[in-house]
């Protein structure tokens, strides 16, 4: 496996996350390296209408929701996105209360999942400048790192508490894991060469993410140890991020012209989300009953969190 792309090779802006799991829209690319695919093998469905609802923590420039269990909403906000002394910081929203989410020793933080229980995971850089995995139940944090990698990040969680992520090992080299009592197990998409990073899963332990090979980044579920790849018709990239208990999966994708647009992808069928106006749409997780989280970016190109029903 070659070393993981590191995110400025990927996009433009400022990095929410390491590698293939960067939440940053890809940069538009020549139109001689467009890739299109054929779309007579995979459905199409009509694009999804959603009641968009914007999470924008108080005084922030930026904002973004990666997951709610339906009461809390959790992501992260930073002030001023030009500055290095503007850091990523957690946060929670509920009942239209904002708190910020202290991770100890941290110097930077996101929050990435919540489940049933109440548990919440994320990713924080400590004084060195390493990424950790995060856990808090109840008050009580505790870190989630792979065995003898230089950095984890814990992304989705079920549950169950099963928690999936993504690692760097020695070489730089990108790879998902699933933790499950205590016990890591690695992920790693057959014959990728850019890495694989598990992003989402649900109750029955199935798993998506995002691969990468010379073709660029593509979206993966992983059910009963198969795998099977998950590429929007006509897009240049995807990525899937979450996955609801009943199967349908969410995240977002990259046209032929550059533009990024969520995707639900439900009984072998794509239906494209976006909201009304916005530059660029991304969707982290779908609930039950059809509920997304997310951000999109608006035609000043600020960024803002996002809950749909």
């Amino acid at each position: 496996m070659t070393k993981a792309a590191p995110p400025s090779s990927r996009a433009t802006g400022r990095p929410i996350l390491r590698g293939l799991l960067d939440l940053r829209p890809s940069p538009k690319p020549e139109p001689a390296l467009a890739v299109v695919e054929d779309a007579a093998t995979q459905g199409l469905a009509a694009a999804k209408v959603y009641a968009f609802a914007s999470v924008d923590y108080p005084g922030a420039a930026e904002s973004l929701v990666l997951d709610s269990d339906g009461t809390t909403a959790v992501g992260a906000f930073v002030f001023d996105p030009g500055s290095s002394t503007s850091p990523l910081t957690a946060f929670t929203f509920t009942g239209g209360d904002y708190q910020i989410l202290a991770v100890p020793g941290s110097t930077s933080s996101l929050a990435t999942g919540i489940n049933g229980t109440g548990q919440i995971i994320g990713v924080y850089e400590d004084l060195g400048g390493v990424s950790h995995g995060f856990s808090n139940n109840g008050g009580s944090f505790s870190n989630v790192d792979f065995p003898g990698a230089t950095g984890t990040q814990a992304i989705g969680v079920n549950d169950a508490g099963q928690v999936v992520g993504d690692y760097f090992d020695a070489a730089n080299a990108e790879h998902g894991f699933v933790m499950s009592g205590g016990t890591f197990t690695a992920i790693n998409f057959p014959g990728t060469t850019g890495g694989t990073a598990a992003a989402g899963i649900n109750a029955a332990g199935d798993i998506v993410g995002i691969w990468s090979d010379a073709g660029g980044g593509h979206g993966f579920l992983l059910s009963g140890g198969v795998f099977t790849p998950i590429n929007f018709p006509l897009a240049t990239s995807t990525s899937a991020w979450g996955i609801s208990d009943t199967g349908e999966i969410a995240g977002f994708y990259t046209d032929t012209v550059g533009n990024t647009h969520g995707f639900i992808y439900a009984d072998g069928a794509f239906s494209t989300v976006d909201v009304v106006g916005a530059r660029v749409t991304q969707l982290t997780r779908i609930k039950d009953g059809g509920a997304v989280t997310g951000a999109y970016s608006d035609a000043l190109t600020a960024e803002h969190g996002l809950i749909g029903q």
